[in-house]
């Protein structure tokens, strides 16, 4: 069995009973072709990037499930002849994703555990303790750009503003005397 993820967008227009029982029929389809349910998160009713069927909103369903790879056609099939549903992917996540993912939910737990240490010795004054604000900043010569992110100087280096930094080149000066 393999490891999959569906996204489906259902019709914003169903109320709450009707999208809770077109999940559990997706649900459903899953588990009667020997898969099995990991995961199931309604995110809610979002608006779309674009239109899709006259609809600018949606209610996105995301689910995680194991199946055999011969059963995702049918699920594809069923969910493309569910009127109610408007749109949908099925991915099938490898081992490497599933690493990844596993690796980064491990990192984010141990920052809130290293989160909740600090809080309950005190040490948490609503800083996060990190100057990432001005870490480009390294004294007079760079001059920090909150807006850019990055220094005012130019993309070679160069401080764009003075003429002193730009190699000279007398070519440029004798082409703009002869076009006048």
């Amino acid at each position: 069995m393999r490891t999959y993820e569906a996204l489906y967008i259902i019709n914003p227009e169903l109320d709450d009973s009707a999208i809770q029982t077109v999940v559990a029929d997706v649900e459903k389809m899953i588990v009667n072709n020997n898969g099995s349910i990991v995961r199931s998160d309604v995110w809610g009713k979002r608006k779309l990037a674009y239109t899709i069927q006259k609809h600018t909103d949606g209610v996105y369903v995301v689910l995680r499930f194991l199946a055999n790879p011969d059963s995702i056609k049918r699920l594809e099939q069923q969910l493309k002849l569910t009127e109610s549903i408007i749109r949908y992917m099925v991915l099938y996540l490898d081992e490497k994703t599933l690493k990844l993912e596993a690796e980064q939910q491990r990192l984010y737990e141990e920052e809130m555990r290293l989160s909740a240490e600090r809080r309950s010795r005190g040490d948490d004054d609503g800083d996060d303790d990190d100057d990432d604000d001005y870490d480009d900043f390294d004294g007079e010569d760079m001059r920090y750009s909150r807006r850019r992110g990055r220094d005012d100087r130019g993309p070679r280096g160069r401080d764009d503003n003075s003429r002193s930094n730009r190699p000279d080149s007398d070519d440029d000066n004798d082409k703009d005397d002869e076009t006048r």
